[in-house]
């Protein structure tokens, strides 16, 4: 079984023809967070970008000084640079927390106008510091939260002025991004880019066939280049995109049609397997304790001496595991050493809702039989 990368979308699953806006869009995912205004875009930094601009209409004079994790997406940097905005970069620990008395001087040094959190895969990395955005607020500091890595999390975005996330990350649609805030937002309409998404399409349901189909081995092989080639395309016509679109009746209409309490079990029970398996390890050892909240991370980080190796020796088990995140040029000279080792040791390992057991036992076999075949190796060279 091939476990991981881009979602697949059966074709059958596609809506035929033109919706013409007939779809209206209620997640339950998205309206706990209980905020009045919604915007669903694109993506979700495009998501990112119309917060930005709704806060520019609403508070023309606002300090365009941002605080943002070190530890950080760089796609994230991207809307903020495109809307005139200065980042300044506030610390993580290994245990993925901001260091809490470095971030109160930036605060009292720079005065930001904004400042940016995000939970870390499914936990509550801000659950000690949450009663301070409120006095942070209070200051005058908008807060935006980014619940891209803790979608179902409970406890995001209380405190938060704008929540965005990214939906095309979670489920198998073309596109997808959202920004709730009790603040009103851009009343400027959001269009559809066709294009995007007819050519997302393309790729997903080329990945339903690479992995359902009746093709032999070589046409597959050629299938699967094709459309891992038009993904990396897609990604990089999203990174240089200044405009924002909103999310395609396509994406409405499949995401309309989401179990998201299914989902979100399945994930949780795929992160307590793997949890299980790998809580006593040392050399690929879990991130994050598990919380009681089983709130249903997108994905379950590891961290790992030698990184490279193990996400090479899944990818031959066909296990593709990626690496969150590669280090942007605005923060690669700025990183602590905490951050340094999580950039350069952390790997996240596929639990998503596409897989069961089956799936998660093949996981857990690739990695022990990495453990076994590591220490051996190691046993050699010192003997």
């Amino acid at each position: 079984m091939e476990i991981g990368s881009i979602y697949e979308i059966n074709p059958e699953n596609v809506p035929a023809g033109c919706l013409f806006g007939a779809v209206g869009l209620h997640l339950k995912e998205v309206e706990k967070y209980n905020k009045k205004y919604c915007a669903y875009t694109q993506s979700g930094r495009e998501a990112i970008a119309w917060a930005l601009r709704s806060l520019a209409e609403n508070v023309p004079a606002i300090s365009k000084e941002c605080l943002i994790p070190a530890y950080m997406c760089d796609t994230v940097f991207f809307p903020f640079e495109q809307e005139g905005w200065n980042l300044h970069f506030y610390h993580i620990g290994k245990n993925l927390e901001a260091d809490l008395e470095k971030l109160r001087r930036q605060i009292e040094n720079i005065r930001p106008g904004l400042l940016f959190i995000h939970p870390y895969y499914g936990v509550d990395t801000w659950k000690p510091m949450r009663s301070l955005l409120k006095e942070w607020r209070s200051q005058g500091i908008y807060i935006m939260e980014d619940v891209t890595q803790s979608y179902y999390l409970e406890e995001a975005g209380r405190e938060a002025d704008y929540v965005i996330g990214s939906l095309r990350k979670w489920y198998p649609v073309p596109d997808g991004g959202f920004v709730v805030s009790d603040i009103p937002l851009s009343r400027k309409k959001l269009p559809e880019c066709k294009e995007f998404v007819h050519k997302r399409l393309e790729l997903l349901t080329e990945k339903w066939e690479y992995l359902h189909g009746e093709k032999g081995e070589e046409e597959k092989r050629a299938l699967k280049e094709d459309y891992l080639g038009k993904n990396r395309k897609m990604e990089e016509w999203l990174d240089k995109l200044s405009d924002v679109n909103g999310i395609s009746e396509v994406s409405k209409d499949m995401l309309s049609r989401v179990d998201e309490d299914a989902c979100k079990k399945a994930r949780n029970e795929n992160y307590k397997r793997l949890f299980d398996a790998l809580k006593e390890s040392k050399s690929v050892r879990p991130v994050l304790m598990m919380s009681e909240e089983k709130s249903a991370p997108l994905y379950f980080p590891v961290y790992a001496k030698e990184r490279e190796e193990l996400q090479e020796f899944l990818r031959k088990r066909d296990i593709y595991a990626p690496v969150l995140w590669p280090v942007g040029k605005e923060n690669e000279n700025l990183l602590s050493e905490n951050e340094q080792y999580i950039f350069d040791h952390l790997l996240a390992l596929p639990m998503d809702q596409r897989y069961g057991r089956e799936a998660m036992e093949q996981m857990i076999d690739a990695i022990r039989d990495y453990i076994v075949e590591k220490r051996r190796t190691d046993d050699r060279n010192t003997g």
